[in-house]
C-alpha cells in the first residue's frame, strides 16, 4: 500500500459524513454597498474558483459556550451557509498571476530550501502520522511559503496535501464561534468575532491542523488578521448627497419646522462622507470580503519574486472593536496606482488568521 492509500485510509476514518440537510451550500447575495474594483485580463476572480482539489465537506453545526446556536446570528450565516470551496488556485493566481500555473515546478526547489519552525510540526497520537508545515523564504516576516507536508514511520516518503501563502499580521482579541475544517480534516475556516461586542470575521486558519482543538466555539484567542487582495484601487467615491427617503424626509420636516417661512427649495440635503470609511462586507464564499478602509502605512515587500505592498489597514470597525491587520497586494494588480498612507482603497480580498504565538514562533 502506497503513501497515498494510506492517508486516503486514514482520511475516510476520520472525516463525518456530511448531514442530510446540509447537503445544499446557501448562497448569499453579494452586498453591494462597495463596488468591487472592475477585473481585468490578468485579475483573480475569486468567486470563480479554477482549482478543482478537495470536496466539500460539512461538519455538524456546534454551539458556543453560552449555549447559543451560532446558525441563529446571520453575521455568521456566510461562513457555514456559503460555499466552502477546499482549493487554493485562485489565491495563487490572485498573488503570482501568470506565473501561477509554474508554482507546480518550482516546489520541488522551494521545499528543499524551506525551513521547519519548532512547534510547526504535529504528531497525531491515534494514527502516528507527523504533519509538518514547512516555510519558505526563512528570512522573512512578511509573506511566505507554506508548504503541508505529512508522513508515517510505515511508510517511504512524503505526501504534499497543500501550498498556502504564510501572512504576517496583526493581533487582535477574538471570540470563536465555529469552525469548518476541510476534507483533508488539516486545513479549515474559522468564524469569530472581536471580544467585547466587535465585528465578525472568517478566515482560512493556516495553522488549523495544530491550532484546531484550540478554535472552540467560546474560546477568546489572540488571531492575528492578515488579507491578501484579489482586486484593489483607490477609491473614488468620497461622498454621497441623501437626496430621497425615509432620512432625506425627516431631515427636510426637521428644516422646515425650525426655519418658518422657507421651503424645501431653501433646503440642503444632506452629504455623507465617505473619507475614512471601514467596511468589509462578506461574499459567498466564505473567507471572500468586500473591503474599503483607508491605508495606515505602506510598505514594499516581495513572494516568490512578485513585487508585493504590504498595507497596514483597519479592516473595519472602529475605537476598541475594530479589526486590524496587513493586506498585502500585488504590484501586478494595481495598474500603475502606488498606495499611500492617507488612502482610502477599496476591492475583494481573502483572510486569513492564526494565533499569534504562532506567527511569533514562524
Amino acid at each position: 500500500m502506497g503513501l497515498l492509500d494510506f492517508f486516503a485510509r486514514w482520511r475516510k476514518k476520520t472525516v463525518s459524513p456530511a448531514p442530510e440537510e446540509e447537503k445544499n451550500d446557501a448562497r448569499p447575495e453579494e452586498s453591494k454597498e462597495v463596488p468591487a474594483a472592475p477585473a481585468d485580463k490578468d485579475e483573480a476572480r475569486p468567486e470563480e474558483n479554477k482549482d478543482s482539489s478537495g470536496d466539500n465537506a460539512r461538519p455538524e453545526e456546534n454551539e458556543d459556550a453560552s449555549g447559543k446556536d451560532a446558525s441563529e446570528d446571520s453575521a455568521y450565516d456566510h461562513a457555514f451557509m456559503a460555499e466552502h470551496f477546499e482549493g487554493l488556485g485562485d489565491i495563487w493566481e490572485a498573488l503570482l498571476g501568470q506565473e501561477a500555473p509554474k508554482l507546480a515546478e518550482k516546489l520541488p526547489a522551494i521545499v528543499k530550501k524551506s525551513t521547519c519552525h519548532e512547534g510547526c510540526s504535529v504528531l497525531f497520537q491515534d494514527s502516528g502520522i507527523t504533519v509538518t508545515l514547512a516555510q519558505y523564504p526563512d528570512n522573512s516576516r512578511d509573506i511566505r511559503t507554506g508548504i503541508l507536508l505529512a508522513s508515517h514511520p510505515s511508510q517511504k516518503g512524503l505526501v504534499l496535501f497543500s501550498c498556502y501563502p504564510v501572512m504576517e499580521g496583526l493581533p487582535n482579541p477574538l471570540r470563536i464561534r465555529k469552525c469548518h475544517p476541510w476534507t483533508n480534516m488539516l486545513e479549515g475556516v474559522v468564524a469569530a468575532e472581536r471580544v467585547h461586542d466587535g465585528p465578525p470575521i472568517t478566515f482560512y486558519a493556516p495553522f488549523f491542523f495544530r491550532d484546531a482543538l484550540r478554535f472552540v466555539p467560546g474560546a477568546e484567542l489572540s488571531v492575528s488578521l492578515a488579507g491578501l487582495a484579489y482586486s484593489c484601487r483607490k477609491a473614488e467615491s468620497q461622498s454621497f448627497t441623501v437626496d430621497e427617503g425615509p432620512w432625506y424626509e425627516e431631515e427636510l420636516q426637521s428644516f422646515l419646522e425650525n426655519n418658518p417661512g422657507k421651503t424645501e427649495a431653501d433646503f440642503s440635503a444632506p452629504v455623507v462622507s465617505m473619507q475614512g470609511a471601514r467596511i468589509l462586507l462578506p461574499l459567498p464564499s466564505a473567507c471572500n470580503w468586500q473591503y474599503r478602509c483607508p491605508v495606515l502605512e505602506a510598505t514594499r515587500t516581495e513572494v516568490l519574486g512578485q513585487p508585493v505592498y504590504k498595507l497596514h489597514v483597519i479592516f473595519v470597525g472602529v475605537d476598541e472593536a475594530n479589526l486590524a491587520g496587513y493586506l498585502y497586494v500585488p504590484k501586478r494588480q494595481l495598474n500603475g496606482y502606488i498606495p499611500q498612507a492617507g488612502d482610502d482603497i477599496e476591492g475583494i480580498l481573502w483572510m486569513t488568521g492564526m494565533l499569534h504565538e504562532d506567527e511569533e514562533a514562524g
